[in-house]
């Protein structure tokens, strides 16, 4: 009774009533928040694509699954992107890596956004299924993002994408003629764990930046009777890309990227695109690794090396085509070239309040 009659002394009935009211007002706009996703067709078109999603993923790695065509699919690095398109953008990539030899990495991932109109809000599924040898690793993300407008045609936005992860390794496939690993046997449960990225990105019609967090939770999961070389390790990711110009059909875009997971060698690409008329884009690129604060023993150890081509056809206005062609010159897969195809479709809304062209 004691404790309770000091509360009430202090509190001021005013600020009470000012408190009760501001709880009253974010409950309400929770609720029309919730009435605008419930209604909206973007939400209900997202909600099909999970189903579609879930059952791709059933049957089926890399800790960090390589892209070369982050400047085409760039929601897949960093969830800030989220809405970006303004208008709903489904997405799907395919990648094989060092094709050629027995157990080598293959990605496929598809994705979907939009955003919501008149409240900035962009919402998407990512989904991804990665195979390396005997581990098979497949993930799905509800994505999020809140583009605020800094200026006439920039943009801050502050993205999160929250999921779960399903590794496996298939002891069913497991050979021990072949590669004798007592580690596999009797393993073959699939594991699922929760996980979550973060982004931040700024972006005008001409300029992007961002930067990203995979797998934040890492120092946190404690995932049992899983080997260490499977727990995820967090990794960071900076982009920043630009258009240049050149005339009324032609434009430059150079992009660079960086990935880091503060533990081994840090990665690089830079790439030079040239776009014509938002019909055809031919861009070379160049990727190499880096020993960056010694982080790694340098005796013995090959700094992976590789030259991109890449090629970008729209077909129609909303539907376009990409291929990348990776050309390893250095590093132990020197021989070993990779190949990625993307394909992207855009649903245009009549009520689309886009006033700036999305180049990036």
């Amino acid at each position: 009774m004691e404790s309770r009659f000091i509360f009430n002394s202090v509190l001021d009935p005013h600020l009470l009533s000012y408190c009760s009211g501001l709880v009253l007002r974010i409950i309400q706009l929770l609720g029309h928040l919730l009435k605008v996703l419930f209604y909206s067709a973007i939400f209900k078109f997202l909600l099909s694509v999970v189903v579609l999603m879930i059952v791709i993923f059933q049957g089926s790695a890399q800790q960090v699954p390589q892209y070369s065509q982050y400047l085409f699919n760039p929601i897949y690095i960093n969830p800030a992107y989220t809405g970006y398109k303004n208008d709903v953008f489904v997405q799907t990539f395919y990648r094989k890596q060092w094709a050629g030899l027995e157990g080598a990495p293959s990605t496929f991932g598809i994705a979907a956004d939009g955003i919501i109109p008149l409240h900035n809000i962009g919402l998407g599924v990512v989904a991804s299924s990665d195979q390396l040898g005997l581990q098979t690793t497949q993930s799905l993300y509800f994505n999020g993002a809140y583009h605020l407008q800094v200026g006439e045609y920039s943009f801050l936005s502050f993205g999160a994408g929250v999921g779960f992860v399903n590794y496996r390794i298939k002891s069913e496939k497991y050979d021990p003629t072949v590669a004798a690993d007592p580690s596999l046997i009797g393993t073959g449960e699939s594991v699922i764990y929760p996980d979550l990225n973060i982004g931040l990105l700024y972006y005008s019609d001409r300029f992007y930046a961002g930067f990203s967090i995979d797998h934040a939770l890492e120092n946190i999961l404690q995932i049992k009777n899983v080997d260490l070389a499977v727990k995820p390790k967090r990794s960071y990711s900076l982009t920043a890309g630009a258009l240049i110009d050149l005339n009324g059909y032609f434009s430059l875009k150079p992009s660079l990227l960086l990935l880091d997971d503060l533990k081994a060698m840090t990665r690089i690409d830079g790439n030079l695109f040239l776009q014509y008329d938002q019909l055809l884009g031919l861009g070379l690129g160049y990727r190499r690794s880096f020993n960056f604060f010694d982080r790694v023993d340098d005796i013995g150890l090959q700094k992976e090396i590789a030259f991109l081509v890449m090629a970008e056809i729209f077909v129609r206005k909303n539907f376009r085509f990409g291929y990348a062609f990776d050309l390893p010159v250095s590093g132990q897969w020197s021989r070993l070239n990779s190949h990625e195809f993307s394909l992207g479709y855009m649903i245009s809304s009549p009520r689309s309040r886009l006033k700036s062209p999305r180049y990036f």
